[in-house]
């Protein structure tokens, strides 16, 4: 049977000397490296390095970049860490213009605001002012225009408290936007028997007229109809009830096809 070994205390404090010290060197520098990196974070977030190095807008097609920035409230001396994304968005949608707006941040110190704007659907003029009109039938009475911007129709014989006027924005919002840009001016047009009747002038040198009561389903087909007028005759092409089309110079009508065509 082996012998067993016996270490005596003396030759065991040594030992344990040595490992506390051991022990005692890795929690100083423990310590000091959380010291260190505390004081770091301290000096970085009371520096300029911690502030908003950059603000992008996006998607906007109305709005300035400038004045989206202003409506958020963020600026480059402000932190990137001291950001409420909750008051930032609420901010931004406040303007009646931004249906939503999508905050994103990135390194290094980026803060990007994606904004949807609602549809300028068209421009009612008003004396010599025009005022915009949104998707959801707004009208910016606070928004004059001396000259529209020609990304809508203008309309004319509207007023902003028209019933008339709401339903027709409706009309437009709902029609295909490749359309819309085909038409430059809207007037009201009514007769005794047709209250919703409208004149228009087209983009492609269309006099047409149609009803603001089946306005989308007609003037979706209007790029078919129009197809079939010779380019050289002038005239009226009427949508609002069928389709025929009655040149100037004559009191005939042509009947018109009014089937929408698939490709």
């Amino acid at each position: 049977m082996a012998e067993k070994k016996v270490v005596s205390i003396e030759d065991r404090i040594p030992q344990l000397k040595q490992l506390r010290k051991r022990k005692a060197n890795r929690r100083f520098f423990t310590y000091l490296t959380l010291i260190i990196l505390l004081i770091l974070v301290i000096v970085y977030l009371q520096s300029p390095l911690s502030h908003i190095s950059n603000i992008e807008v996006q998607n906007n097609r109305v709005i300035s970049d400038d004045e989206v920035v202003e409506l958020s409230g963020l600026s480059t001396n402000q932190s990137f860490w001291s950001i409420n994304r909750d008051e930032v968005i609420s901010s931004v949608e406040s303007h009646q213009e931004i249906s939503d707006v999508t905050m994103k941040r990135s390194w290094y110190n980026k803060v990007t605001l994606q904004v949807n704007e609602f549809t300028r659907v068209g421009y009612v003029k008003t004396s010599n002012l025009f005022n915009p009109i949104l998707e959801n039938g707004q009208v910016l009475k606070d928004t004059e225009l001396k000259v529209p911007k020609g990304d809508a129709p203008v309309l004319h014989g509207f007023s902003n408290e028209d019933k008339l006027l709401t339903r027709l924005t409706q009309q437009l919002a709902n029609l295909d936007s490749a359309v819309v840009s085909l038409i430059s001016e809207v007037y009201s047009d009514p007769t005794e028997t047709n209250q919703d009747r409208i004149r228009l002038y087209t983009t492609d040198g269309q006099e047409v007229i149609a009803s603001i009561h089946n306005f989308e389903e007609k003037m979706s087909l209007y790029p078919s109809i129009a197809s079939q007028v010779a380019p050289d005759l002038e005239g009226v092409l009427y949508i609002d009830v069928g389709a025929y089309f009655k040149p100037y110079d004559t009191s005939d009508e042509v009947e018109i096809e009014a089937e929408s065509q698939e490709n």
